[in-house]
């Protein structure tokens, strides 16, 4: 079974559910990763951070198991300036090229404008009207949020699983932040618990479901 994620910005994959996309590939799916931005806000150097993260996502899939990689490289923290039309064609593009059964998408609970945009082209992208997609769902990704995050899907995942996420997400050494910051390790594993006790399992992750196509 073919499986598209789509990430606004490199790391995005690993936090939202990368104990779940190992669990994929470990079950002989391929799993196909889209990352939308550069992933180089307003930095000094920013030629070399967008290498620096686009090295580390290369990575850290690697270890999860991902199959393809494609990197649209749209400038980071400015998607709300690009038309929504030019963003849905790229989406609609991989998602004709991949043929996936099921796209996995950035929440739209945060703050964050870009994962709010990126949620929204795939909601476009993903219509019965013009895909072959029968289930898409949007990943948790810890961080300050303009709503809480309330999921209706729950995947457990193993304690090993867990573990190749924290080593996946490990690659991206300019995003781990130290406890209590919702990236910090710690509060990664944390969360995991908790999506766990809220599920009845010892670890889980958390994803809220947007249409679901049965045959």
């Amino acid at each position: 079974m073919d499986i598209l994620v789509i990430a606004a910005h490199p790391d995005d994959e690993v936090l939202g559910m990368g104990g779940t996309i190992k669990k994929l590939t470990k079950q002989k799916n391929k799993v196909h990763l889209c990352v939308i931005s550069d992933g180089a806000a307003v930095v000094k150097d920013k030629k070399a951070l967008i290498e620096k993260r686009r090295k580390a996502c290369l990575k850290s899939g690697k270890l999860l198991g991902i199959s393809t990689f494609d990197f649209l490289m749209l400038p980071d923290m400015k998607l709300d300036d690009i038309p929504q039309l030019q963003i849905n064609l790229q989406i609609e593009k991989l998602i004709k090229k991949y043929n996936p059964s099921t796209v996995y998408t950035t929440p739209y609970s945060d703050f964050h404008k870009d994962h709010q945009k990126i949620h929204e082209c795939n909601l476009v992208a993903t219509r019965p009207a013009s895909s072959k997609v029968k289930h898409v769902l949007s990943y948790e990704i810890p961080g300050t949020v303009k709503s809480t995050y309330s999921p209706t899907v729950f995947e457990e995942i193993t304690s090993k699983e867990l573990n190749d996420k924290i080593i996946a997400f490990k690659f991206y050494t300019t995003e781990i932040k130290k406890y209590p910051h919702p990236r910090s390790i710690e509060s990664i594993k944390n969360l995991s618990m908790h999506r766990g006790i809220e599920s009845g399992v010892k670890n889980a992750e958390a994803f809220r479901l947007i249409r679901s196509i049965n045959d």
